[in-house]
């Protein structure tokens, strides 16, 4: 880690407590659809598109300076970070994230390293060692594991879980993105104008739907927009701000260690939450991270 011995450990508090924010987004997403009871509140439609719309709302007083940053050739870079980093997976997680439980949905993140490397050879002629190699098809190896255990109980779940692992491929497409494309952009101002101009379709979605309605209507209406809110305004709008300067500030390679420790804190919230969880589930879990491990090693 490029950083001075004395403010190690403050980095390493944030790196924490990035992994704290986004390991609790899988709960969050679970509990803004469902109330304590196991009604269905808000749509996966209706989460997606409101934390999105919220994440768009916080940032918006910093786009006026943020447009300076950016030149006309880096527009559609832009909207690649809007969409591949945060608007199409927002609306993978919460459709997956009714029919597979958040921990598994918090193991699966993990595949967005390999996914990484594997975009950065194919695409960005990354040059990468064999033992990197090795870490892609070990993690690869603990995911159709883990497809494979909720596969078990019926091919329409395993296609759910799918699509969270197409989520971290877009994750890898638009990390590829920021690193090649968009490095002279200052965090804060790429964070917001990828975010807003994701949360301007969001939010006429939102408009047209019937969340309004559900909110000031259904008994925990209020409380899943809260959760939505948190999920907007913490879990994307600050959360990509904190990730982008800890790897100015430090490395790459430190600031991605939080995959490490997302699927850990998934896994306490879903434990907490009483979701189904097996050994063998742990165990495919260790496999993704003794990938990622792999992939992220420097020697």
């Amino acid at each position: 880690m490029n950083a001075p011995a004395g403010k190690r450990p403050l980095y390493f508090f944030i790196l924490l407590g990035l992994a704290l924010i986004w390991g609790s987004s899988f709960i969050l997403m679970s509990r803004a659809m469902k109330a304590p009871d196991e009604t269905a509140v808000l749509s996966p439609v209706h989460v997606a598109a409101l934390r999105m719309f919220f994440a768009g709302m916080v940032l918006l007083p910093f786009v006026r300076t943020a447009l300076r940053s950016v030149q006309p050739a880096d527009w559609k870079w832009v909207a690649v970070v809007g969409i591949c980093g945060s608007g199409g997976p927002a609306f993978m997680f919460t459709y997956a994230l009714q029919h597979i439980e958040s921990s598994v949905g918090g193991m699966l993140n993990a595949l967005t390293p390999l996914f990484t490397l594997l975009i950065g050879v194919v695409i960005f002629k990354l040059k990468v060692a064999p033992r990197h190699v090795a870490g892609v098809l070990l993690g690869l190896v603990g995911a159709i594991s883990l497809l494979s255990l909720v596969g078990n109980q019926s091919v329409d779940r395993l296609g759910w879980a799918l699509l969270v692992v197409l989520a971290t491929l877009c994750y890898g497409i638009s990390v590829n993105v920021i690193q090649f494309k968009l490095r002279h952009i200052p965090a804060l101002h790429l964070a917001s104008l990828s975010l807003v101009m994701v949360a301007i379709p969001c939010g006429v979605i939102t408009g047209m739907s019937e969340a309004p309605h559900i909110v000031t209507t259904h008994w925990h209406g209020w409380a899943s927009l809260g959760y939505v809110f948190l999920l907007g305004a913490i879990g994307s709008a600050l959360a990509n701000i904190i990730f982008f300067w800890l790897t100015n500030t430090t490395s790459a390679l430190f600031a991605a260690s939080v995959t490490y420790l997302i699927p850990l804190v998934a896994v306490g919230w879903g434990v907490a939450d009483n979701e189904p969880l097996t050994p063998w589930h742990l165990v495919c879990g260790l496999v993704i991270l003794a990938g990622v491990w792999m992939v992220r090693m420097r020697k």
